[in-house]
């Protein structure tokens, strides 16, 4: 059970760098690049943590790099789904809290057309 808590942390992570990295080095991307960078850093944080999900739940691989790098894709996988789970509730929120509304309420305006 603390592996996955540590591998949704983890996902949770690289999905933080990796809209940072979208914001600031690239913003008009192909949905390719954005599941590309997620991979990427996915495996990049499983081989700085040297971090296995296999060999903590004691299924044996072939290798251990084997394990570590399919960690780094489940772990970027994740990502994706955090990265939906986050659109969604910003998505509601929005719905919820229309943003017009507050300000034609704010600044009592009135509906013209």
């Amino acid at each position: 059970m603390y592996v996955f808590a540590i591998a949704t942390l983890l996902s949770l992570g690289v999905l933080a760098v990796a809209m940072m990295v979208r914001r600031f080095v690239y913003e008009n991307q192909r949905p390719e690049m954005w599941m590309l960078l997620l991979t990427l850093l996915g495996v990049g944080v499983a081989w700085i943590a040297d971090f296995s999900m296999w060999a903590r739940w004691g299924i044996d691989v072939r290798a251990d790099w084997i394990g570590i790098t399919l960690t780094g894709l489940a772990l970027g996988g994740m990502a994706q789904i955090w990265h939906e789970v986050v659109g969604l509730a910003a998505g509601l929120e929005r719905k919820y809290n229309d943003e017009a509304a507050t300000l034609e309420r704010a600044e009592e305006l009135r509906r013209i057309a």
